[in-house]
């Protein structure tokens, strides 16, 4: 594929921009000193490895305004407040402005009684209960998501409404709603004008509805039809539309590991539904807060998570990011940063696959307390403030960027 030298021109100048809020414009990003803005790049450990058919289907997106890009990024609490990876989608959205191929997966966390991000808004009618795969007393089935909501309330609903003056447009004209079909599930019905048509994929364990026009909300309501209906079991949702664009899901739970992602049974089944093209792992935060922590034990089950995302795709690409430093009990600087670094390496070269090292960035050792005194982290000295998750989402796209960048100059020349 020859890419035309304007295109790159137009290409360069968007990402110039992007890149420089993290790195080069004070205007739109302070400089820190703190920061190790040359470690800033992703690690290939072979000559092989790159994100070659990833970026080519970016190319298809930006360059020819064809097909869906599909992004997820996957972790714990840092994820599902959906600061970080949010800033990731504004920033990939930005790479093709006309092109919003809708929201993608989401979980209306409020129904599960859990934090919930900013820009969308959950409300709901009747008793749900919340389920984390990340409580080891709870016991349910998952999804993807790895967490569930469910009722027994024979009449209950909820809605989801975008708010925000940044946030993108994130109208669809599909919606699937993740949930058991089986005989003993109540029935969800669409509340709106808009609904033509609904269609369930019992493969995958969704129902579809398909509207006749583009809206920006939804509300849902749950309801027993059959007197063997005892409960609805919500697994997420995924708001899609026909256009072509970037979507960028993520998946997040407070308190995740490794481990707890091993105990959601519909995974892969749901995964199907999204098939990400490229998937950005950043769990084991939680993993390594274990003072037992088992570094073999991490490698295996990532080894695992690997498996089920090529049964999906097998040419899905990978991501693997290294833990943020974090203190442990507030008070000793989490020394089990580093085997879990290491763990992420060998992934990396495992899987013929990209590596950022986000410890690295941050300082190393010790380093988020010096962001914690610039307001950047929070006190407990694990979790980042709304400002720093924006920084790391700005460090991590520009990184990305950087090899984008590459991929189009050897483009060009072929």
């Amino acid at each position: 594929m020859r890419v035309h030298l304007k295109h790159i021109t137009t290409f360069f100048c968007c990402c110039s921009l992007l890149l420089s809020k993290a790195q080069n414009n004070p205007h739109l990003l302070p400089q820190h000193d703190f920061i190790e803005y040359d470690s800033n790049y992703i690690h290939f450990y072979s000559d092989s490895a790159n994100y070659a058919s990833f970026f080519n289907k970016l190319d298809t997106l930006v360059f020819k305004g064809k097909g869906k890009v599909n992004i997820m990024q996957i972790g714990g609490s840092h994820i599902q407040a959906d600061i970080w990876s949010d800033q990731m989608r504004k920033n990939f959205q930005q790479l093709s402005p006309d092109l919003n191929g809708g929201r993608g997966f989401l979980f209306p966390y409020t129904l599960a009684h859990t934090n919930n991000p900013h820009y969308y808004k959950v409300s709901y009618t009747g008793k749900w209960d919340g389920y984390r795969n990340s409580v080891m007393k709870h016991d349910i089935t998952w999804g993807v998501s790895g967490i569930t909501a469910s009722t027994g309330d024979s009449l209950s609903s909820f809605k989801i409404l975008f708010r925000g003056n940044n946030t993108p447009s994130y109208d669809f004209n599909r919606i699937k709603v993740f949930h058991d079909l089986d005989s003993t599930s109540f029935s969800i019905r669409f509340l709106g004008d808009s609904c033509v048509t609904t269609k369930t994929n019992k493969e995958i364990g969704y129902t579809e509805f398909f509207l006749n026009d583009y809206v920006d909300s939804l509300e849902f309501e749950i309801v027993q039809t059959d007197s063997n209906q005892t409960h609805f079991n919500l697994y997420g949702i995924s708001l899609d539309n026909d256009d072509p664009g970037i979507i960028y899901n993520s998946i997040g739970v407070n308190g995740a590991s490794t481990k707890s992602y091993l105990r959601c049974e519909l995974f892969t089944q749901h995964l199907k539904a999204i098939n990400p093209d490229l998937v950005i792992f950043c769990i084991g935060i939680n993993d390594a807060y274990d003072s037992d922590f088992c570094e073999f034990c991490y490698e295996e089950n990532y080894d695992t998570l690997v498996s089920w995302f090529r049964s999906v795709n097998p040419d899905v690409q990978f991501l693997f990011v290294t833990n943020n430093d974090s203190y442990y009990k507030r008070r000793y600087p989490n020394k089990r940063v580093f085997k879990a670094r290491d763990v992420m390496i060998n992934l990396s070269k495992k899987y013929n696959s990209g590596m950022w090292d986000m410890f690295n960035i941050m300082g190393g050792l010790g380093s988020i307390r010096t962001w914690q005194k610039y307001g950047l982290a929070k006190k407990d000295r694990v979790h980042l403030t709304k400002n720093g998750y924006i920084i790391m989402g700005d460090l991590m796209f520009s990184a990305l960027m950087k090899e984008y960048e590459k991929h189009l100059q050897i483009q060009n020349v072929k």
